[in-house]
């Protein structure tokens, strides 16, 4: 009987230790919803996040809530109710009374009557009253603050809150604010596009002027029961001390509006239907403000994809008939379905406004919500996207928007690009640029090159260039790269309408064209230098030359005249500092392999710390920006630093590489690059979408991992960079031998033919270890012409290039197969094979390279392994916060204490 007994009060104890909890959490939820007597003077501690989180999923389709919306009962004397029911005879409703309008309440007391404070919604020059008996207005499940009011000549001034004589009313004073003028835009009719607009700053932001329409200054009313005296005067007190509490937390907020700083601007679509500011300043929010043409809803998304599949999305919209704002926290299930309401709402209001046809909406939210249905915004490339509606959501759904959308893909938390110098009476521009160039519906892949001599008698600084696109070639235009010439012997080609690059029939001459002045990809509106920072132009006055190299990707086989280019802005006043251009990242050469079916797969260039000490000044180098150059496969890259071992903060990362948004990542501090310092171009690739393996190359179906590093004080070194070598290659790949030839010749033509960034001066075919009798002429030919084929780069020949020249001899069992089919044949989708080749090749032997402007190498190629270095530890902020250590006690409490009941019974 005891030992029953015993078990009874365990089960009991237990059974009582996990439900009080969630017994608890309800009464307080109902009490707070229903403001009882008990919690209308102050609210019941919140219990953790991540418990708030968790319960909610049980609570998505509670019995009184519609669409997220809570019917909330009248706070009504019963007694008084069931009088004024006998003497009027009132029939209750079958439905509920909700829905119906209440034609016979009889409101004859003033007193029973409460008008809403509307929180900043007095903008007039005029004060603005709040009565004594003020109300608490009804919580709502989205962020929300009321609208505010405007006037028409207004100037900034704070919010004031004055209480009179009386002590029976509050006044608030005004809150004004300066209006703006509209942005004006210049039109341009010329047949190119220069696209100079910084990202950074709007120069004349759009400011709201206040004009309210005469329908919106009706004030919500709300009923309440008559009280006594005592009730009453206790009820008045309350609420002008809660009232007075609101105003003077609002007014602080918006003072803060003030301090805000939107150097970010940007247009979401051509016409300025949505204009998107934010100001990435505070470390732990950012603070967005939006403005569209339209008095419905503005829809605002984040996503890696243009589409509402996965995104996180932001609903906005100012009520027409109670003038609160409203932004609503969603996420996108599927492509084209509605999108759903996030379980945690991680957005505050701030303000919001209606001009004539115009909403402006100024909002915050945290960088990392740690919401998995929000996404992280950082510094990585992200789509925006947005849509527009002339209606508000009903019940929190929005009406489609049809195709009054967009996505834009921008940087949200990069540091702002520089501007134009603000006196620009000594600069000069130089368009450097094609003429009519001839793109051909032959082949999809075109590199064209042209020589230049500027017309300058001395030297000058570019301090920044901006791209001309030939409107309707945008989608043809890859990328544009201007390089110095140190050859004195090229005038006789400035007069040529230029010649297919990286071919064999280049002329000597533009060998010499190898150090990049400037390099410009898809997606890019150009680059301006800080002001102390300029790179010199026409150092050889009368013997300086260039090279422009354009990239035409041509997909779909079009026949168009283009002659796009770029522009440079000059000075002859030179700067402080002269800047140049390092080119580091992996060696564009077919031994830069990427195998198929994968969804991430590592690459990785590296500049040696021998390098860097050869070259750089005891000083070191400062780098101010860089541009990441990746194809079609790029998914993350990033360059990393490394010095002593130990791995610094990345000088830049993007996680969501965009091969059609190639800016340039200005650094919002200078970093500073010692000697003996090391630096590795890392390139993350997904080819889940591929069937063959792709290797490094110039056309767009082929890859690249490179870093353009723009720096200062100019050195001769121009790149410094790494590749795989042949033997280790082939060793990864379990191939030992070829037929015909050896791995020492066999690399040898991989050096002189297979790579554009090593030296011309190393490109001697030299004699073979092996007699002409022991090898077979053929093959030699055949591989000869393949290397050949592929050092043009004018298309990839999946049927034509050297790895299926290479007939395997050993080992036995692979005896006979092309290296091509060998790697096609390989399971690349399994780990056990695919993590493997990635590890070795990543951290294995390279073979690196330091060149100097002049193409010479300043030191001997050298086969290295990968350096060992302690990586930067990889924070989780999310799992930190998740929970309180309070939590994590009361959850092991509550699990031994059931183990041990549970032993107890048994």
């Amino acid at each position: 009987m005891k030992m029953l007994l015993l078990r009874l009060i365990v089960t009991l104890v237990a059974c009582w230790i996990v439900k009080c909890d969630l017994l608890d959490l309800y009464v307080q939820h109902m009490d707070e919803t229903m403001r009882t007597t008990l919690y209308r003077n102050k609210r019941h501690p919140m219990d953790p996040v991540s418990r708030r989180i968790k319960r909610s999923l049980e609570e998505d389709k509670p019995v009184f809530r519609f669409n997220y919306f809570k019917k909330q009962r009248l706070n009504v004397d019963e007694n008084w109710v069931k009088q004024w029911k006998t003497k009027n005879k009132i029939v209750p409703y079958k439905n509920d009374i909700l829905d119906f309008p209440n034609k016979l309440e009889g409101n004859v007391n003033s007193d029973q009557h409460e008008i809403f404070p509307t929180l900043n919604s007095t903008y007039s020059e005029e004060m603005s009253t709040v009565p004594e008996d003020a109300a608490e207005n009804s919580q709502l499940n989205v962020s929300q603050v009321p609208i505010t009011e405007e006037r028409e000549e207004t100037s900034e001034v704070g919010l004031i809150i004055e209480e009179n004589q009386s002590n029976e009313e509050l006044t608030i004073k005004a809150l004004e604010f300066e209006e703006f003028p509209e942005e004006m835009e210049s039109e341009d009719n010329s047949q190119f596009e220069i696209i100079s607009e910084n990202e950074q700053i709007n120069p004349n932001p759009f400011r709201p002027s206040f004009k309210r329409r005469p329908w919106d200054s009706r004030i919500p009313k709300k009923y309440f029961p008559e009280k006594s005296a005592k009730e009453t005067q206790k009820a008045k007190n309350y609420v002008k001390d809660e009232a007075a509490v609101r105003f003077r937390r609002n007014a602080n907020d918006l003072s803060n509006e003030g301090r805000w700083n939107f150097t970010r601007y940007e247009k979401m679509d051509e016409n300025g239907t949505v204009i998107l500011e934010w100001d990435p300043s505070d470390e732990e929010k950012i603070i967005f403000r939006v403005t569209g043409e339209t008095r419905g809803y503005i829809g605002i998304g984040f996503n890696e994809k243009i589409n509402m599949e996965g995104a996180d999305i932001l609903l906005i919209w100012i009520d027409d008939a109670t003038n609160l704002t409203y932004v609503l926290d969603l996420h996108g299930v599927e492509r084209n379905a509605a999108p759903v309401i996030d379980i945690s709402q991680d957005v505050e209001v701030i303000s919001g406004t209606q001009n004539g046809n115009r909403t402006v909406v100024t909002f915050a939210r945290k960088w990392k919500t740690c919401d998995h249905q929000d996404h992280e915004l950082t510094s990585d490339t992200i789509k925006v996207l947005w849509a527009l509606h002339k209606e508000d959501p009903i019940l929190n759904t929005a009406v489609w928007h049809g195709q009054t959308r967009g996505g834009k893909t921008l940087r949200l938390k990069t540091a702002a690009a520089h501007s134009p110098p603000q006196e620009n009476s000594d600069i000069r521009h130089w368009d450097v640029k094609l003429t009519r160039f001839e793109v051909t519906n032959t082949t999809n892949t075109v590199y064209w090159c042209k020589i230049f001599k500027p017309s300058l008698n001395k030297k000058h600084h570019m301090i920044g260039y901006t791209p001309l696109i030939e409107k309707g070639n945008e989608d043809l235009v890859h990328h544009i790269i201007l390089y110095e010439c140190t050859s004195p012997m090229l005038g006789k080609y400035t007069r040529m309408a230029g010649n297919h690059c990286y071919i064999s029939a280049v002329p000597k001459e533009w060998n010499s064209c190898l150090q990049p002045i400037l390099a410009w990809a898809r997606g890019s509106k150009g680059e301006w230098m800080p002001e102390h920072v300029g790179i010199p132009i026409a150092e050889q006055s009368e013997n300086s030359y260039y090279m422009l190299e354009v990239h035409y990707n041509n997909p779909m086989l079009k026949n168009v005249n283009d002659s796009s280019g770029v522009r440079l802005h000059l000075t002859e006043k030179l700067r402080p500092q002269e800047a140049g251009i390092l080119v580091t990242g992996v060696a564009v050469s077919p031994l830069h392999l990427i195998p198929p079916q994968r969804k991430e797969y590592a690459t990785v260039g590296y500049c040696t710390s021998a390098c860097t000490q050869t070259m750089f000044p005891e000083d070191g180098i400062n780098i101010i920006s860089v541009v990441l150059h990746s194809h079609l496969a790029g998914r993350r890259l990033g360059l990393k630093h490394i010095r002593k071992g130990k791995e610094l903060p990345r000088i830049v990362q993007d996680n969501h590489y965009d091969f059609d948004y190639q800016q340039s990542y200005t650094l919002e501090k200078e970093v500073k690059v010692l000697p003996g310092d090391e630096l590795a171009a890392e390139c993350i690739y997904g080819t889940l979408d591929r069937k063959k393996p792709t290797f490094g190359g110039y056309a767009v179906t082929q890859e690249m991992c490179l870093a353009f590093a723009v720096y200062y004080p100019k050195t001769p070194l121009a790149a410094c960079y790494s590749m795989t070598p042949v033997k280790h290659l082939f060793k990864i790949l379990a191939v030992t031998n070829f037929r015909g030839m050896t791995m020492d010749y066999l690399e040898t033509l991989f050096l002189t033919n297979g790579s554009e960034l090593i030296s011309p001066s190393t490109k001697q075919l030299p004699s073979h270890s092996k007699s002409t009798d022991e090898i077979d002429e053929t093959i030699i030919k055949e591989a000869k012409s393949a290397l050949i084929a592929m050092k043009d780069h004018i298309e990839e020949s999946e049927d034509d290039n050297i790895f299926t020249r290479l007939i395997i001899e050993d080992p036995i069992e692979f005896r006979g197969r092309t290296f091509a089919e060998h790697m096609m044949l390989m399971q690349w989708k399994d780990d056990l094979l695919a993590k493997p080749v990635e590890y070795n090749l990543y951290h294995g032997e390279h073979m690196t390279f330091c060149r100097k402007r002049d193409d010479q190498l300043v030191l001997r190629p050298n086969i290295l392994n990968f350096p060992n270095y302690t990586a930067l530890p990889e924070i989780n902020t999310c799992e930190l916060k998740s929970g309180s250590s309070k939590v994590f006690y009361i959850r092991w409490i509550n699990l031994v204490i059931i183990v041990i009941a549970s032993i107890a019974i048994l």
